[in-house]
């Protein structure tokens, strides 16, 4: 039997994440990549119209705010919809701190930009707070789910 490289267990893994996140949250990972964002680490599932939820595993956590920026200029082409799931694995460096704070920023700084149009939702994998994180991503894509047409743009409307 061929030994595997760090390489091909870390992508087995990543892959596995993508599975359990999609049962855990209802969804199917079974769109095509938009253009090039996501990189190998994406996975995109459309949920309802012209409304999208992409999945991006964070396995290195160097640069992670450019994995969440990404996304912001294909929104700007386009009407669509899209929750983005950050999902940071168990092994990623620099889970807190100066970077990630700066990523959950950039998230909240594109909902207020894009309202009604964009979620950033953050999941650290294998954490205590893993739990509570899913459940926010399950009630944001359940409100992407919503027919465009009984969505208001801005908060607080009826």
């Amino acid at each position: 039997m061929a030994r595997q490289g760090k390489s091909g267990k870390r992508e087995e893994r990543g892959a596995q994440q993508v599975e359990r996140l999609a049962r855990d949250l209802g969804v199917a990972f079974d769109q095509a990549p938009i253009g090039g964002l996501g990189g190998d680490d994406g996975a995109l599932a459309a949920v309802g119209e012209e409304a999208w939820v992409a999945l991006h595993v964070e396995r290195k956590h160097s640069h992670p705010v450019e994995n969440v920026l990404q996304y912001w200029p294909w929104l700007e082409r386009n009407r669509r919809r899209l929750v983005l799931v950050h999902a940071i694995e168990p092994g990623a460096r620099r889970r807190t701190g100066s970077r990630a704070s700066l990523t959950v920023w950039m998230g909240a700084m594109m909902e207020r930009v894009l309202p009604g149009r964009f979620a950033y939702r953050r999941v650290e994998i294998g954490t205590a707070d893993e739990a509570a994180q899913l459940d926010a991503v399950r009630a944001a894509v359940e409100a992407l789910r919503q027919p465009l047409e009984g969505r208001s743009l801005l908060a607080g409307d009826t």
